[in-house]
């Protein structure tokens, strides 16, 4: 079948939002292709056309997110970070994440520990090894890594807690205090990079 054709593409669209309400309602261990198919009134081997298990659904969707952050958030950030202006870094970061609320919220009920790299990648990782080419090798040094890991799990679950909780603090407010929370870290990665 054509992927350009329309059936092609509403069939998909029924899987992954099948798959949605099918994590929402009972966690993504427990999901299989069959409920996904009962939720989406279509057939398993609709569904096989398209993916080959829930995995690749999932991987599908991380890809998805990942070129939808990465399409509105560009090497900008890395500039600012590079000044030192970690504020202007973090508004970029906001900037990029917000439109992406609902997909983000998903995927994190999938797995955290995917979304901290994805992040990562899409923040650190992939800007960095334009200016630093031997990053992944520098990056296999402890306090690099240390650094890294708590940056990342601490905006995560920020992220997380503000779009659970955005009508109680304003988007100024949840960009300064995530500021203040990344910028000492920040700087000590920074710091391995300037020796």
């Amino acid at each position: 079948m054509n992927k350009n054709d329309l059936r092609y593409i509403k069939t998909e669209k029924i899987i992954k939002e099948s798959f949605k309400k099918c994590v929402e309602k009972h966690g993504f261990e427990k999901v299989t292709v069959s409920m996904i198919c009962e939720k989406g009134l279509i057939s398993r081997n609709a569904f096989y056309l398209h993916f080959t298990d829930k995995y690749d659904l999932l991987d599908r969707m991380f890809d998805e997110f990942d070129a939808e952050v990465i399409k509105k958030y560009n090497d900008n950030i890395m500039y600012s970070v590079l000044k030192k202006d970690m504020f202007s870094a973090t508004e970029q970061y906001f900037n990029a994440i917000t439109d992406r609320r609902e997909d983000f919220l998903f995927l994190i009920k999938c797995s955290r520990t995917r979304v901290e790299e994805s992040i990562q990648k899409i923040i650190v990782e992939n800007p960095i090894k334009k200016i630093i080419p031997d990053f992944d090798e520098r990056k296999k040094d402890i306090k690099i890594a240390l650094n890294i890991r708590y940056m990342f799990s601490a905006m995560v679950a920020y992220t997380e807690y503000w779009f659970e909780n955005y009508d109680r603090i304003s988007r100024s407010e949840a960009v300064f205090w995530l500021y203040k929370l990344c910028e000492q870290p920040s700087l000590l990665f920074l710091s391995h990079f300037e020796k």
